[in-house]
């Protein structure tokens, strides 16, 4: 935090193309802040929450499905296509009325086909939480990795594209009052 790290969300900002972006102290707290803002979210009387099912990938770090576990929901995979990212013809028949959430993990650079995962979502009212820890600056139809849904998480762990000296994180939430819950929660609440 303080002056520093104030300039450095406002420059991440600027680089997603976001009004504002959080820092936290690895990707795995990207992804845990991220769903657990999204933990009170209410969309037309849906949220997060203990027993619910997010759609996601079987072949990510585990700390993509930690998270969804850390938040009480239940992790249901599909399978991956040749671009090794979520098969979008396979999100549909996986949702089920337990279903709230899918997260896509954009792997190695590659950005998933968010407009189709975006309108998956919408006709389902379902939210969209992007792990982009693999995906610093990759886009997608001129728009960034993780920028596309509710919430995004980046990593800027020393193996990653865009690295801190040791390990860093950093996430995008969409709704102002999810943000300042998930600013509330990386800071221990």
């Amino acid at each position: 935090l303080g002056k520093e790290g104030s300039n450095m969300e406002r420059e991440l900002s600027n680089f997603l193309g976001v009004k504002k972006s959080l820092l936290v102290n690895s990707g795995s707290s990207a992804n845990l802040v991220a769903m657990s803002a999204l933990t009170s979210y209410k969309l037309k009387d849906k949220k997060i929450k203990q027993g619910d099912e997010v759609i996601t990938v079987p072949n990510s770090h585990f700390a993509s499905v930690a998270s969804i576990v850390q938040t009480g929901a239940k992790p249901v995979f599909v399978d991956v296509g040749p671009d090794q990212n979520i098969d979008v013809k396979l999100i549909e028949p996986a949702i089920t009325t337990n279903t709230k959430a899918i997260m896509p993990v954009h792997l190695t650079g590659r950005v998933c086909d968010m407009p189709s995962i975006m309108e998956i979502a919408e006709a389902h009212e379902l939210l969209v939480v992007e792990d982009a820890a693999q995906a610093v600056g990759a886009t997608f139809n001129n728009r960034m990795a993780g920028t596309f849904g509710d919430a995004g998480a980046f990593s800027a762990h020393p193996l990653k594209n865009l690295n801190a000296i040791g390990d860093a994180g950093y996430l995008f939430v969409r709704d102002i009052e999810n943000f300042e819950r998930a600013s509330r929660l990386r800071n221990h609440g």
